[in-house]
């Protein structure tokens, strides 16, 4: 049930726009703050995203919207890896792609569908010779 209620909530808040399709996501790059500033401090070359690769100013501050299938299993999360926690992780988008806090049982029912995202997870491995 708090899977269910998870997974509406993240259709009610428009998560579904950028994390659609069969992995939930992974098909596109989109500015990081959409409603609030994202950038905390120093610019890296990081931040810059896509326009790394492209060199188009219209691809600054870009990133790839990652799959969330076993996103769980894959801390930590965002392009600079500095926030540890999927809690964290879905506070973080609520306010500044969607614009908004939600209760922490909202929260905790969002955290909870994406945990219901995991599969049997192999971690890459090198050939063995």
């Amino acid at each position: 049930a708090q899977q269910k209620k998870g997974y509406q909530l993240f259709k009610d808040n428009k998560c579904a726009t950028c994390h659609g399709g069969i992995i939930l996501g992974g098909r596109s790059f989109e500015p990081l703050g959409l409603k609030k500033d994202f950038n905390f401090g120093e610019i890296t070359a990081a931040d810059i995203g896509r326009m790394n690769v492209t060199k188009e100013e219209r691809d600054k501050l870009r990133q790839k919207v990652p799959g969330l299938r076993n996103v769980a299993l894959t801390a930590p999360y965002f392009h600079r890896g500095d926030v540890p926690t999927l809690d964290g992780a879905v506070k973080l988008m609520l306010r500044y792609q969607v614009g908004k806090e939600l209760p922490q049982e909202d929260v905790d029912d969002i955290v909870a569908f994406l945990h219901s995202l995991n599969g049997v997870y192999t971690p890459y491995m090198q050939d063995k010779q």
